[in-house]
Protein backbone atom coordinates (compact mmCIF):
# COMPACT_ATOMS: atom_id res chain seq x y z
CA UNK A 1 0.00 0.00 0.00
CA UNK A 2 1.36 3.40 -0.87
CA UNK A 3 1.72 5.73 2.02
CA UNK A 4 -0.43 9.27 1.10
CA UNK A 5 1.90 12.00 0.10
CA UNK A 6 0.08 15.57 2.33
CA UNK A 7 1.90 17.95 0.37
CA UNK A 8 -0.49 20.68 -0.51
CA UNK A 9 -3.34 19.26 1.06
CA UNK A 10 -5.42 21.00 3.91
CA UNK A 11 -4.55 19.69 7.49
CA UNK A 12 -5.19 19.20 10.73
CA UNK A 13 -2.27 20.18 13.81
CA UNK A 14 -2.81 17.68 16.62
CA UNK A 15 0.08 18.42 18.80
CA UNK A 16 1.98 21.33 19.79
CA UNK A 17 1.45 25.16 19.77
CA UNK A 18 -0.87 25.21 17.01
CA UNK A 19 -2.96 22.31 17.99
CA UNK A 20 -6.47 21.85 16.91
CA UNK A 21 -5.72 24.52 13.87
CA UNK A 22 -5.91 23.91 10.00
CA UNK A 23 -3.49 24.66 8.45
CA UNK A 24 -1.37 23.85 4.92
CA UNK A 25 1.26 21.14 4.15
CA UNK A 26 3.92 22.62 2.26
CA UNK A 27 6.12 19.19 1.79
CA UNK A 28 9.03 17.44 3.07
CA UNK A 29 11.24 19.51 6.20
CA UNK A 30 14.54 20.02 5.07
CA UNK A 31 17.25 17.83 5.39
CA UNK A 32 14.54 14.93 7.01
CA UNK A 33 12.67 12.58 6.23
CA UNK A 34 10.23 12.06 8.83
CA UNK A 35 9.40 15.77 9.19
CA UNK A 36 7.17 17.86 7.03
CA UNK A 37 6.47 21.76 7.05
CA UNK A 38 3.17 23.07 7.56
CA UNK A 39 1.83 26.45 7.92
CA UNK A 40 -0.65 27.01 10.22
CA UNK A 41 -3.65 29.22 9.17
CA UNK A 42 -3.83 31.60 11.83
CA UNK A 43 0.41 31.92 11.52
CA UNK A 44 3.21 32.91 8.85
CA UNK A 45 5.68 30.93 10.99
CA UNK A 46 6.20 27.12 9.42
CA UNK A 47 6.60 24.11 11.77
CA UNK A 48 8.16 20.72 11.13
CA UNK A 49 5.56 18.13 12.41
CA UNK A 50 5.53 14.28 11.73
CA UNK A 51 3.00 13.19 9.69
CA UNK A 52 0.01 11.14 11.50
CA UNK A 53 1.72 11.90 15.05
CA UNK A 54 1.19 15.55 14.96
CA UNK A 55 -0.91 16.03 12.20
CA UNK A 56 -3.51 14.71 9.34
CA UNK A 57 -4.54 15.63 6.16
CA UNK A 58 -8.29 17.27 6.79
CA UNK A 59 -10.84 15.84 4.80
CA UNK A 60 -14.38 17.79 4.24
CA UNK A 61 -17.02 15.73 2.45
CA UNK A 62 -18.96 17.74 0.51
CA UNK A 63 -16.77 20.63 -0.22
CA UNK A 64 -15.18 21.01 -3.40
CA UNK A 65 -12.31 18.66 -3.94
CA UNK A 66 -9.81 21.22 -4.64
CA UNK A 67 -10.24 21.75 -0.52
CA UNK A 68 -8.98 18.23 0.17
Amino acid sequence: MQKLNPSGMTVLITNGDYAGQEGLCLGRAEGTNELWAVSANSSNQIVNLRFDDEFGVLLNPGQSTARN
